[in-house]
């Protein structure tokens, strides 16, 4: 625990002990969202975010243990070359994240000082090592700082590298009841703000991947300051309405109505890499049948068919995939295509308004037992993407089964129509070819758009 941690603890313990600190947290509202997600308030003092602290080798820069995770990202980082910084931000609920920073190039523009900003956000079941698993000029990051940017990566709460906060323990159940909805309105806008703060830049350009993308229509529809601080948002195969989605897995939710069963379970973290990997990665080396085969059910069920992405670099996904989601991001997404109605709406939490059990030992507080208690009314709201004036440009791929044509033209159609500013279609490329293909084939067009909007942002 850190200097400011501790002091932000005990102030809390010492205006109301350590049961009244874990109440105050759970029982404030702030941000329009349910009490006790986004209530905490930094006591005087304390300045949130924290003062950043730099990973190394000897001083790890991830809060949990390291038999958790198979690779860090100086593992990957610092092996290729490229200075890496570690900066932790507290989100104003407590939650610890992690934001990794690759300040210059190794090849080229390898000068220290003001160069424009931008922040790479990962999609579901992925973390900051998405656009850092590969080599120089493979890798976004990588080819993003030789490009001359400032490259900021964020992980959203309870992924492989942001699991900490200053009260709730991670093996808790109080500690995964959050949704996309505060990965977009409490995540998001922490870490932009402190990588302005940190740059002295203006403005930040935005590259959201899938669930990125998500995140950033959420956050800039209702929290509408800051569109003023991005000067345009990448869509790297953008999913908004889970109703075009192709992909098997994904497409039987609402037949096997898992919103329901994801809601009554006692689960809080759904997939853990640290159960996973251990299984995974010996059985699908053992030779290359195996390696084919996971590769195979790997994007049959989730991400569709790879021309790019070879067998051989499975084993090396495996390190950092899938990186841990909270039960209620899925549950978010399966209410959404159970719902039928083409809505991007706000978590739901039922209407049911008596005090619950939650599973079978797990007590629901009212202000969580139903929509009216949250929201004033029975269903949730919807995000309006008509509000969002930053510019939005688009990357997209012929064969990707999770990025459709039907949801792009959907969000398009949402949007303003003077907010589009570019599209690009690249041919035969897969999903998660966009973080995991060596040959990068949209590192031109994002990096000439990217000098496009990048003047003024200082």
């Amino acid at each position: 625990m850190t200097a400011e941690q501790q002091a932000l603890l005990q102030q809390l313990q010492a205006e109301s002990g350590l049961r009244g600190a874990q109440r105050k947290l759970q029982d404030k509202e702030d941000f329009g969202l349910p009490p006790g997600v986004a209530g905490f308030q930094a006591p005087k003092g304390v300045e949130v975010p924290v003062v950043p602290l730099m990973g190394s080798k000897d001083q790890p820069s991830i809060d949990v243990f390291s038999w958790m995770i198979a690779a860090k990202m100086e593992d990957f980082v610092e092996a290729a070359g490229y200075p890496l910084e570690n900066h932790k931000v507290i989100t104003r609920d407590g939650y610890i994240l992690n934001m990794y920073r690759i300040p210059h190039g190794k090849y080229r523009n390898t000068g220290k000082g003001n160069k424009p900003v931008v922040l790479l956000q990962h999609g579901v079941t992925l973390s900051s090592n998405s656009f850092v698993l590969l080599n120089a000029n493979e890798s976004m990051a990588y080819i993003l700082a030789d490009a001359g940017f400032d490259v900021w990566m964020s992980n959203t709460r309870g992924n492989t590298y942001s699991r900490g906060h200053v009260l709730l323990n991670q093996w808790g159940q109080r500690y995964w009841r959050f949704s996309i909805d505060e990965l977009a309105l409490v995540d998001l806008p922490a870490q932009i703000d402190y990588a302005l703060k940190t740059t002295g830049a203006s403005k930040l350009a935005y590259v959201g991947h899938s669930q990125g993308c998500t995140l950033a229509y959420m956050l800039l529809s209702e929290k509408e300051a800051y569109n003023d601080k991005i000067s345009v948002v990448v869509h790297v195969g953008p999913v908004g309405f889970i109703e075009y989605i192709r992909a098997p897995f994904l497409k039987a939710q609402p037949i096997v109505k898992s919103d329901q069963w994801l809601k009554n379970a006692p689960l809080g973290e759904f997939i853990a890499h640290r159960d996973i990997a251990p299984f995974v990665v010996p059985f699908c080396e053992y030779n290359h049948t195996f390696n084919e085969w996971c590769m195979q059910q790997m994007n049959g069920m989730f991400y569709g068919p790879s021309v790019n992405v070879p067998t051989a670099d499975f084993i090396l996904i495996a390190r950092t995939w899938p990186s841990t989601v909270a039960s209620r991001n899925l549950e978010h997404w399966a209410q959404m295509a159970t719902d039928g109605k083409l809505r991007l709406q706000k978590y739901s939490y039922g209407n049911d308004c008596t005090n619950l059990l939650l599973g079978a030992n797990f007590p629901r507080s009212f202000h969580e037992s139903c929509n009216m208690a949250v929201y004033g009314k029975e269903t949730p709201p919807e995000y309006d993407l008509g509000k969002i004036t930053a510019p939005q440009a688009f990357f997209l791929g012929s064969i990707d089964i999770m990025s459709t044509p039907e949801d792009v033209a959907e969000q398009q159609r949402r949007l303003k129509p003077n907010v589009v500013v570019a599209q690009y279609m690249f041919d035969r490329l897969a999903h998660m070819d966009f973080v995991w293909d060596r040959n990068a084939q949209y590192k031109k067009e994002l990096v000439e758009l990217l000098y496009r909007f990048s003047p003024g942002t200082f």
